[in-house]
Parts: C-alpha cells; structure tokens; sequence
C-alpha cells in the first residue's frame, strides 16, 4: 500500500508542479456588433449575448478554442481586424466587395431584409407599393441605394432598429425595411408580434457568417471544423431555435402557401396512406439516433464542465494530503535517534497507518470524482457524501461560511460520483455569488417529504432577476464574464438522470439564491 501511495503522490506532485502552466489553445479576439439582437447585443445587465456568441461558444466547447469577445459599434467592429483589434468578426452578411477584404466561414444561415407594415395596413402589399411612402431604415442600411430610387419616397434614418420599429409602431413612417430576424426577434421581446405584417419579396439575401483576416486561412479551417462539427452533433439546431423562435406572419408566404395546399390535397391525402407506415418506422429510427446524439453531447458537456474546475479540486487534494504527510515526516525524521524509545515507536506505529489511511481515502474521493464511468444509481449517507464532496473543494469556500444543517439518519438514492459533481458545481455558481458580499454565507440543508429527500443550497449573494432565473439551467447562459454557462445545465442533466427535479428561486436582486435539489428517498443497507 505505502508503494501505491507513494506513486500516486508523485504524480499528484507533477500534475500540481506543470498544470499552472499548461497552455492549452491560443486566444483569439471576436468583435461583434453590441447593437444588433438577436444575432449578438450587450442587455441591461452587461452580458455580451445572443446567436453569434453562443455560436462562438459552442465552437470553443467541441474544439478547445479560447476566444474574447470584445463587443463595439458595428462600423468599429467592420473595422476592428484591420485596426489589429481583433481577429474574428462574429457575424457578417458575404458579398463579393467583402471578399476582397476578408475570408468567410462556411455559412451560418441566409440572411435577408423584409418590408414591415402594421398589420393593418391595407396600402402596402408589395414593393413597388412603396412609392409616395415614408420608410425607416437603420443608419448606413446597404438598402438605402435602392430604396431612395423609388418615386416621391420619404427615408427616415434611425441608429437601431429597435428606433425604427417604434417609429412603425408609432405611426411616424408607413413601412419599416430591416433585418427579417432581427425585427423579428424586436417584436417578440416588445410583445407586438401580432401588431406587424410582412408584405412583398425578401430583400438582399445573402449569406452570412464569420470573417477573418485573408492571411488567415489557418483559423478559417478551426472555425470551419467546429461549425460542421455543432451542425452534426445537433448543437447549432438547438441554438437557432433558442434565438429566432416563432416568425413574424408573411402575407406573400400565407397566400403562397394556402394556393399550394388548395392544389395538393387530393394527392396528399392519397399519398399519405401509403406512406404512414413507413414514416413511422422512419421517425422512430430518427428519434433514436436523435436520442443517442443528445446523450453523446450531454457526456460531452459535463466532462468539459468536469475539466475546467480540475485545477482547484488538485490544489485542494494537495492541500489535505499535505496534514498528514507532515505527520509521516515528522515522525520519520526522529525515527534514527528514538530507535530505542518504545513509546515513540508505539506512538508512530498507530499515527503513521492513520495518517496513510486519511490520503487512502483522500485520493480514493479524487479519483471517484474525475474517473469516467457509466452512472450506477444507489443508496447512500446524504450527510456523509455532502461532507466528502465538500473536502474535495475545503480551500475554495474557507473564507465562506458555510452551515450544513441535514439530518445524519437521510439516505438517497443517487450516483455518488454524479452527485458530488452536483455539488460541486451548485457550490462553484453559489461561490461566484457570494464573492462581493460582506459576510458571505451559503447553507446547505435538507428536509424529508414522502418519498423524496429535499435538498436547499441558499447564498445570500446577489441573487436574480425573474427575467433571468427562467435561463439559468439552459447551456451556455450566464451572468458572469468569465462565466461558460455549463455548470448548471449540467446539474439539471444529472439531477434529472437520477430521477429527481431541480428549480431555482430568488427573491430578487440582491437578496439571495436558493437551488432546491428534489431526490428519491434511499434505505440503509445493512448487508
């Protein structure tokens, strides 16, 4: 045993003396457009968020790629790789006079420009209804060319669309000419999607995607390899529904498709009786593989999640192994000139195996916690796992207090190494909270109810507002700058695997946060 001890230390050692400096990626600098929702925009709290970010972020979980947002102006994000000030642009529609300036990422979707009317508007149905009319657009719109060749048209230009809309809105111009997504996205955040109409052809539809310098074709081929790679794992889907949600309705679109179905329903009808059973063997097989690759990334994300908090779980190990390897050596530095002295030697022949027995343990929780295996559900101690979990963390929370108030007599059912990643992260979100407050405090207790065992994680840091506390389980969202937005989303994945349930609640800015962890009630094995 003290062989095995011994080369585990050593490593131990190795990983702590060469970890800080590891560098594993290069960074590279992102400028985006922070006006320009919901593809990338700063909100009121100061998060830099939306598509294009969250595409980015994607791209750095699945290929190890660090990145720094800087978000800016969009005519001084146009500009910032020439200026040397970054070295991505995150979202910019192709055009070949942009070609000569910069290479282009496979796509990331069809950009487009739409005619907004209100709904009703009974003047306008197409373009060429435009002529005599007043039109918003936003500042330096590539549209404005075009637009200002109509006949007797009266253009009325805004710094963002969100100025624009309310200027339709409002009744100051009769139509509204923009980013179809965008205004889109404007309308759903200001509930008047009902209120707007789209009317006449899409407008300059284009591609749209990143840029990079033209010299720069070795980073092109990163960002190309994690574009397909999100698109095929079924991330990007994901994230696209997240942010461009339900349209605004097209009337052309509407009348198009009425005349289609009007025309193809006798065949359909026909045609779906004999083809019902074979798309339902159909989709039953695309829902298992769907299944499956929802499942892979899942892994995925929670051993990236797994990964970014190793640094401090190392130190901690180290710090608690270092206790009693002082006591080893204290002992064993006297051991030559007591070595007729029976009490020392009985004294150390009790000490010494106590001592290796407390890094046994110590490196026993380690490796339970990092080593991948599949998930095995079981009854145990909620007390005990709770205090193992936290000693793996002791040096990060010693300046909170932290109060457990749960029963020793509760057991669970639950996978204990999924459970102390649980903690862990509820932990590391409860930490962040606390780490501007006073007196920081988080308490951690528990309650029985019928079957379930209730578990409460409360801090008393900041806390959140309702409009953000319904995103805090959903990937990639948060509040934090430095922040990746996994760890909770990987605690509801878990929480739910293991059959429980999880919500969040805050009384408000400043006044806190509570998780609340709802788990099956276990038995005391006795065998």
């Amino acid at each position: 045993m003290k062989k095995r001890i011994v080369i585990i230390l050593c490593v131990i050692i190795n990983i702590l003396i060469s970890y800080p400096s590891i560098s594993f990626s290069e960074t590279y600098r992102v400028a985006g457009d922070k006006q320009f929702p919901p593809y990338e925009y700063v909100d009121s709290d100061g998060v830099f968020k939306g598509f294009n970010v969250d595409i980015i972020k994607a791209i750095s979980l699945v290929t190890g790629i660090n990145f720094e947002f800087i978000p800016m102006k969009w005519e001084d994000a146009y500009y910032a790789i020439d200026r040397g000030q970054a070295d991505i642009i995150q979202g910019m529609k192709e055009s070949d006079e942009r070609k000569y300036k910069f290479l282009f990422t496979d796509s990331l979707l069809v950009n487009s420009q739409s005619i907004f009317v209100l709904d009703d508007n009974r003047t306008i149905y197409s373009n060429k209804d435009l002529e005599g009319k007043t039109i918003a657009l936003n500042k330096e719109d590539i549209i404005y060319k075009d637009i200002s060749k109509l006949k007797d048209v009266t253009i009325f230009q805004y710094d963002s669309l969100e100025e624009a809309l309310n200027a339709l809105l409002v009744g100051d111009v009769d139509a509204l000419i923009g980013n179809t997504t965008t205004v889109n996205y404007l309308c759903k955040e200001k509930n008047c999607i009902d209120l707007v109409k789209i009317v006449g052809d899409t407008l300059n539809e284009q591609k749209y995607a990143m840029a990079v310098a033209l010299d720069n074709e070795e980073l092109l081929e990163k960002l190309n390899r994690g574009i397909a790679e999100i698109q095929e794992n079924g991330m990007y889907d994901s994230l696209y529904r997240k942010w461009f949600g339900t349209p605004i309705k097209n009337m052309k679109t509407r009348y198009e498709i009425l005349l289609k179905v009007s025309l193809g329903i006798c065949g359909a009808l026909v045609f779906v009786v004999l083809v019902v059973q074979s798309f339902n063997k159909q989709l039953k097989e695309t829902i298992e593989v769907k299944t499956e690759e929802q499942k892979a990334l899942i892994n995925e994300l929670r051993h990236y999640d797994k990964m970014q908090f190793m640094d401090k779980i190392i130190s901690s190990v180290a710090h608690e192994i270092r206790n009693p390897l002082t006591s080893i050596k204290l002992y064993s530095s006297q051991m030559k000139s007591k070595i007729d002295d029976k009490e020392f030697l009985m004294a150390a022949s009790e000490d010494i195996p106590e001592e290796i027995d407390r890094i046994d343990a110590l490196i026993k929780e380690f490796m339970e916690y990092t080593s991948p295996r599949k998930p095995v559900i079981e009854d145990f101690n909620l007390y005990e796992e709770l205090i193992n979990s936290i000693k793996l963390f002791k040096l990060q929370i010693k300046n909170i207090e932290l109060k457990i108030d749960v029963d020793k007599s509760y057991y669970i059912k639950f996978d204990i190494s999924q459970f102390k990643q649980m903690v862990l992260n509820i932990l590391l979100n409860s930490m962040d909270a606390v780490k501007d407050v006073e007196s920081p405090i988080i308490e951690i207790s528990a309650v029985e109810s019928d079957e379930e065992i209730i578990l409460y994680f409360k801090d008393n840091g900041y806390g959140m507002n309702e409009d953000n506390i319904q995103y805090i389980f959903e990937p990639f969202y948060t509040t934090k700058v430095s922040g990746n937005g996994v760890g909770m989303f990987i605690v509801k994945q878990i929480v739910d695997e293991n059959g429980g349930s999880i919500s969040a609640k805050s009384d408000g800015e400043h006044k806190g946060m509570c998780i609340i962890v709802k788990t099956k009630k276990g038995e005391l094995n006795e065998e």
